[in-house]
């Protein structure tokens, strides 16, 4: 059933405006303009291939339309009649399954079906936990050996900072022993809903052009590949959304209660996986609604139902928060982080002021990185998108619910702090249908416009004619389009944490501490943690302060009364830094390892013992989080992970030393890592 498109009242010039801001931000580029940086420095060397391709690729196209006209219009044809041969249930599946496919394919090729970054290190671990039938595990005592940066402790609870739902959805597959397999199914049924969607309030062409799009972006597929929590919002977002057309085309109040239980269900999922996204969602399907129930006011009852639904998933993530923080409102990172650490304009957990300045560029990186990696053409998929908008005659109310979407997710992180990368711009992943729908509209706009029947012939070659170079040009380095180049750029396999639980599993170990030795910044990060430091202010000072400083105040907080509490510690160190002069970075160090010392300060001999262990060489307590075990009570059992502290590691005898000690020595190159396992007295 087709939901109803209406002409929007000033819905062209809403394309028109659309068109203007994404050419400002991801074509011109603005966020290289208002920088005081660097910016992006790979833009010129993208502008140049651009023009270089779009020379070729539009002479090819041209060649092929002015030499075989005729010929190239038939094969259009038998292209399209191909294209729409299944029926809409076979394509379904068929985008599905290719979906599913080639995020497997990518799931292995860059990330070894292996959580590779701290976000699914951390929701892993809390997938363990809620396998195990716990909200959280129990507090340890000594904490620095345990903590992450994406964990917390609160009154004795240890759990992730991030909200339940995508754990929980996860946990299925750490169930059955396929926690790989879980996106790459979310990212298919994605597909389907975005299928569905685009059928439902355009035509059949552009619907099927669109899922094609989808199923072979390499923004959505990668991230697909991974055990991030962006394709289960997306997932949902896209459920909601294609419900809405159907509950659009709804005749009677009967055939509307479905599609309304669908957009709660999508609603209210998406905002136990990410709250911000579900709730920018939420008010602009409201909006929209609203406007539609106006003229039939009998669908009223069904958006009861609707908000009914959606109730259900928020009360239990509330319900999560509960038994976690303390509190219901309050998510996870609001309390490891901060009220700073929320959307706004205003001091950051970093220390920085985040100004509408910085949003926009934040926002405008976003969309120059996605005219590289949303399809790896050897064009700027923005300058498409907005072509696209500007060449539309027409303009309907999906168009207008469309672009408020993307406008309101695009204004909301701008008022995050936060600059954020995960295979490409991550947090705008739910809209990247949207720009594939616009892009996929482009070559009938183009032919609408155009009168010359070769030109048109060229028009409608130039998608299949970019599609080829994406998905056939090799890997090689300084190139900045093609789907093997974008994924050589992402491929993250050389993890430590799969090598040392293989190497665990052959010694046969069931019951045993391994120590990490971690770089020098992650034990001071720890130390300071354990003393109620708020875990990104803690980055901040470890990158900034003279390590050697930091180190000494840590040792004399040590030697401090019992009865002087952690807090005070704390506000000890505090007051000193305050005091302490200016330190430079050492070069050469990865961000993960920053240190900073005071130019010409003599070292005394701790420190220079501490430096000569400065490098982490990619060993962590966060990524070995999800091999660690959950006893019956919630505490840690069997073979625990353990950060290295040296001779302070005989603080965890008492509750450790009933088992053999080994430290973890990582060697080799990517992709081939090598573990030992020594004994420790």
């Amino acid at each position: 059933m087709r939901a109803p498109a209406p002409e929007a009242s000033g819905g062209l010039w809403t394309l028109r405006v659309a068109a203007v801001v994404l050419t400002v931000a991801g074509v011109v580029p603005l966020a290289n303009l208002i920088t005081t940086g660097a910016g992006l420095p790979w833009w010129r060397a993208a502008v140049e291939q651009w023009l270089v391709w779009g020379a070729v690729v539009g002479g090819v196209a041209l060649a092929l339309a002015r030499l075989f006209g005729t010929h190239m219009e038939a094969l259009i044809a038998r292209g399209m009649r191909i294209l729409l041969a299944p029926g809409s249930r076979m394509f379904a599946l068929f985008a599905f399954g290719i979906t599913l496919l080639l995020a497997l394919y990518f799931g292995w090729r860059l990330f070894g079906w292996q959580p590779a970054v701290g976000d699914e290190f951390s929701q892993r671990w809390q997938a363990l936990l809620l396998r195990s039938g716990r909200l959280f595990a129990r507090s340890e005592p000594h904490g620095e050996f345990f903590s992450t940066i994406e964990t917390l402790d609160v009154q004795g609870r240890w759990f992730a900072q991030f909200p339940m739902g995508w754990s929980a959805i996860l946990s299925i597959g750490v169930l059955i022993g396929t926690p790989w397999l879980v996106n790459p199914v979310l990212a298919g049924l994605a597909a389907i809903a975005v299928y569905q969607f685009a059928r439902a309030t355009g035509d059949e062409v552009t619907a099927r052009v669109t899922t094609l799009l989808f199923t072979i972006s390499p923004f959505i597929i990668f991230m697909a590949g991974s055990q991030m929590n962006h394709i289960a919002a997306l997932a949902c977002v896209w459920m909601a959304l294609a419900a809405l057309a159907r509950w659009t085309a709804a005749d009677d109040i009967a055939s509307a209660g479905r599609p309304a239980a669908l957009i709660g269900l999508g609603v209210g999922l998406a905002a136990t996986i990410r709250p911000f996204d579900a709730a920018v969602v939420a008010c602009m399907i409201a909006v929209f609604q609203i406007r539609i129930a106006m003229r039939k006011r009998w669908l009223v009852r069904s958006i009861a139902l609707q908000c009914a639904v959606a109730v259900i998933p928020v009360v239990l993530v509330l319900a999560a928060n509960w038994a976690t923080t303390g509190a219901p409102l309050p998510f996870a990172y609001d309390v490891l982080n901060g009220p700073e650490h929320r959307p706004g304009f205003h001091l950051t957990p970093l220390g920085f002021d985040h100004t509408p300045r910085r949003g926009l560029y934040i926002v405008s990186a976003y969309l120059m990185k996605l005219d590289v990696g949303l399809l790896g053409w050897p064009v700027p998929a923005m300058l498409l998108v907005a072509g696209s908008l500007a060449l539309q005659r027409r303009a309907s109310a999906w168009d207008q619910l469309l672009l408020a979407i993307l406008g309101a997710v695009l204004l909301g992180y701008m008022s995050y702090w936060s600059e954020s990368y995960f295979v490409g711009p991550r947090f705008l992943i739910s809209v990247a249908p949207i720009f594939l729908l616009y892009i996929a509209r482009l070559p009938a706009a183009l032919r609408e416009r155009i009168t010359s029947p070769t030109l048109r012939t060229a028009a409608a070659l130039l998608v299949p004619l970019w599609i080829t170079v994406a998905l056939t040009t090799p890997a090689t380095e300084g190139r900045l389009y093609g789907v093997r180049e974008i994924a050589r750029l992402y491929d993250m396999r050389a993890q430590s944490g799969p090598p040392i639980a293989a190497a665990v599993a052959r010694a046969g170990l069931t019951k045993a501490v391994i120590f990490l030795p971690e770089g020098w910044h992650a034990r001071i990060a720890a130390r300071l943690r354990a003393l109620g430091m708020r875990p990104l202010l803690v980055e901040r000072i470890v990158s900034q302060e003279d390590a050697c400083t930091l180190q000494q105040y840590l040792d004399a907080a040590d030697q401090l009364p019992a009865t002087v509490s952690v807090g005070e510690r704390a506000n000890l160190i505090m007051q000193r830094l305050e005091r302490s002069e200016p330190a430079r970075k050492l070069a050469g160090l990865p961000p993960s390892d920053q240190l900073s010392l005071v130019p010409g300060r003599r070292l005394t001999a701790d420190c220079v013992a501490e430096l000569e262990h400065a490098r982490s060489l990619g060993v962590s307590v966060a990524e070995m989080l999800p091999h660690q075990q959950i006893g019956v009570n919630g505490e840690l059992a069997g073979v625990v992970y353990a950060r290295d502290f040296g001779h302070r590691n005989e603080r965890l005898r008492d509750r450790f030393g009933d088992r053999p000690w080994f430290l973890a020595r990582v060697s080799g190159v990517q992709g081939s890592l090598e573990v030992t396992l020594d004994p420790l007295r």
